[in-house]
């Protein structure tokens, strides 16, 4: 039986300042691994997929203004414990604005494309970034 649903989100967020974008990524605590990933989270019971990015956006970052979402723009899975995670990956412009971290993440940075695949760890977050600019940029 799963704890939680086995459907999570990952959302990419950027800015538009000048013809360039930006895009934020945020530094998980030490005891969740200590690396750089975009908005993350699991889809609750009852919601749906764009509630549950809005949700995420703003408990993550404190965001409740945003520009655009995009159509889904890549998927994948993982496997955690016993069973598979879907993951769907969405973009979400949004104005300049303050962030307020969650407890969750220690750091957050606006960063280029380049720095972003930099700073990113995991293969299926640099793959996300990769069809996020392949379809959207």
């Amino acid at each position: 039986m799963y704890k939680e649903l086995p459907i999570k989100v990952e959302v990419i967020v950027f800015k538009r300042e000048d013809n360039f974008c930006s895009f934020l990524l945020l530094k998980r605590s030490p005891e969740d691994g200590g690396f750089w990933q975009p908005i993350t989270g699991t889809l609750e019971m009852e919601e749906s997929i764009r509630q549950c990015m809005l949700r995420e956006l703003e408990e993550e970052t404190g965001i409740r203004e945003i520009l655009n979402v995009s159509e889904e723009i890549h998927r994948f899975s993982w496997r955690k414990k016993d069973y598979t995670v879907v993951e769907m990956v969405y973009g979400v412009e949004v104005p300049h604005q303050d962030i307020t971290l969650s407890p969750e993440h220690t750091e957050y940075r606006w960063c280029s494309f380049d720095e972003a695949m930099q700073l990113l760890e995991k293969e299926n977050n640099k793959n996300a970034f990769l069809a996020f600019k392949s379809k959207l940029l």
